[in-house]
């Protein structure tokens, strides 16, 4: 009868996306990505992270790091979807980044793009979600006070 019932509630509710684990959500600068082999090739050196901005040419801004899983498909990603409400304000704002498959274990989303890349402003709440090339979501994260807002 459990079997049934389980069965019958994913048949229902269909199957649900992962939520990646938040390393952390901060402001960075530029120089902060900054390492040796930079100065000797001129190319940035993401290390251990999968790099998505908002503005790839802007590397000021409010980061979320992710540490992805197996389970999070990031393999299949095709872009990443930003929900976030700005300081002072109640509208929810959305940008989408499109994105290579993710192979590392690790993601750093940024916001890098106009008032992100030249102030010290963090977003009141977001919520960011890894979509595959039909816009199914993958995986989501999200900040405590996204629960708060009211889309």
């Amino acid at each position: 009868m459990k079997t049934i019932l389980s069965f019958l509630v994913f048949a229902v509710t269909g199957p649900s996306s992962q939520t990646a684990e938040i390393i952390f959500s901060d402001r960075r600068d530029e120089d902060s990505f900054k390492r040796i082999s930079e100065h000797l090739t001129g190319k940035e050196n993401p290390g251990r992270y999968a790099i998505a901005r908002t503005d790839p040419s802007q590397r000021n801004g409010y980061y979320v790091a992710l540490k992805l899983d197996k389970r999070d498909q990031a393999r299949n990603a095709a872009s990443i979807r930003i929900h976030f409400v700005g300081p002072g304000s109640q509208d929810i704002e959305t940008k989408t980044i499109d994105i290579q498959p993710i192979k590392k274990k690790r993601a750093l989303v940024g916001l890098t793009d106009g008032i992100w890349s030249s102030s010290d402003t963090n977003p009141t709440a977001w919520k960011i979600e890894i979509l595959d090339i039909n816009g199914t979501i993958l995986s989501s994260s999200q900040s405590f006070l996204w629960s708060s807002v009211s889309a």
